[in-house]
């Protein structure tokens, strides 16, 4: 047992990361295909219309994965800051009239030509650079003072307040839990760490109660049965999925709730489609699959710290984090754990922007990976 611990006895992180990425991807083309059909049939007369075009985003996806990949971790730390500024004015942009795109009443969507692009999807990615930038550069003021953490809490603050102008409550909820995450992992002095936690979560709290469409969703949460056809009618909806799936599921196709009961049944809520099928084992093995994924990230971004590269270990910590903060977020909300958000599924949902940026993150954690094992290591 004891050798099996050893370092040279352990699996590679960065084999369980490319593994558990393959296997979610897979999982998604099954499960969009299966979720979506009958919906494609009606809408556009092929059954294959959502499976063909989230086939053409994973194959887009792993091209541009590749080339981010072949970058130097040197020059994305040079460029951390300018992602964000790009972000932030596409955040802008999306708020212009005429400019961004409303869909189900938000706007979060601008378009390019026929293509939408979510600016949310790529604020997540840039707050993450940013941080691990600004990480190393005040590393000695994030830890020892109050003002190196309000600096980067004020820095973010301005991306959130352009994600609730959309609204997107999630994808904010999302970015600030992130940061939190980051900012314990690099160290943030015990005082900082409890104040900031309790600031987000303070904020989360008034955010959440200052629309009412907010508060209906909350009332919703808490007594979903009470509102089958209005507020409850998705939750409830997801909540019969679960419960037929029992053990081992319908089958493979089967479900039932998807067959026009379940809104967004490919997008938001596919594990609930999966649930149905494949119950609580298969619910279990993508669990693990999904803690297999985020652990790796984490062992990468350790590694990486040991060897004193920081802005790479700052960098596969945050993505982590990420990755991790939105799975369980939609896991929760589509057993009805957690209020309903307009949350994806990782590298499973169907969704372009989403699928691009998630499989962009996976190559910048093996990018950690691989620097870490052919750079020399730093003193710290």
């Amino acid at each position: 047992m004891k050798a099996f611990l050893l370092p040279q006895h352990r699996p590679d992180p960065g084999a369980l990361l490319i593994f558990a990425t393959g296997t979610l991807l897979c999982l998604g083309l099954v499960m969009v295909a299966s979720a979506s059909m009958d919906v494609a049939q009606a809408q556009f007369a092929n059954p294959f219309y959502f499976f063909q075009r989230h086939l053409v985003y994973v194959c887009i996806g792993l091209l541009v994965a590749f080339l981010v990949w072949q970058l130097p971790l040197a020059m994305l730390e040079r460029l951390s800051i300018h992602a964000l500024m790009l972000s932030l004015l596409c955040l802008v942009l999306v708020l212009v009239p005429h400019v961004g795109r409303r869909i189900n009443g938000s706007i979060r969507w601008l378009g390019i030509g026929p293509l939408t692009v979510q600016p949310s999807e790529l604020a997540k990615l840039a707050s993450v650079l940013y941080l691990s930038g600004y990480l190393v550069r005040r590393q000695d003021e994030i830890r020892e003072t109050w003002s190196g953490l309000i600096k980067a809490l004020m820095v973010l603050g301005v991306a959130g307040f352009l994600l609730m102008m959309e609204p997107d409550f999630g994808a904010t909820i999302v970015i600030m839990l992130t940061a939190a995450g980051m900012l314990w992992l690099a160290g943030t002095g015990r005082k900082q760490t409890v104040a900031s936690g309790l600031f987000l979560m303070g904020a989360g709290v008034i955010l959440a109660f200052s629309r009412s469409y907010r508060v209906q969703r909350m009332i919703a949460y808490i007594h979903p049965w009470d509102h089958p056809f209005d507020q409850g009618y998705q939750l409830t909806q997801s909540l019969i999925a679960f419960g037929r799936g029992g053990w081992t599921g319908l089958g493979l196709g089967n479900s039932v709730q998807k067959l026009f009961y379940l809104p967004e049944a490919h997008t938001d809520f596919v594990f609930a489609v999966f649930a149905e099928e494949f119950g609580l084992v298969g619910v279990t093995l993508v669990v693990l699959v999904f803690l297999t994924l985020v652990l790796s990230g984490l062992y990468i971004g350790y590694a990486a710290e040991k060897k004193g590269q920081l802005f790479g270990a700052y960098l596969a910590y945050g993505l982590s984090v990420l990755i991790g903060v939105q799975t369980a977020m939609n896991l929760g909300v589509t057993a009805g754990a957690l209020p309903t958000k307009g949350l994806t599924l990782p590298l499973v949902s169907y969704g372009g922007s989403s699928l691009l940026v998630e499989l962009v993150m996976m190559a910048l954690i093996l990018r950690v990976h691989r620097e870490t094992q052919t750079q020399p290591g730093k003193s710290t």
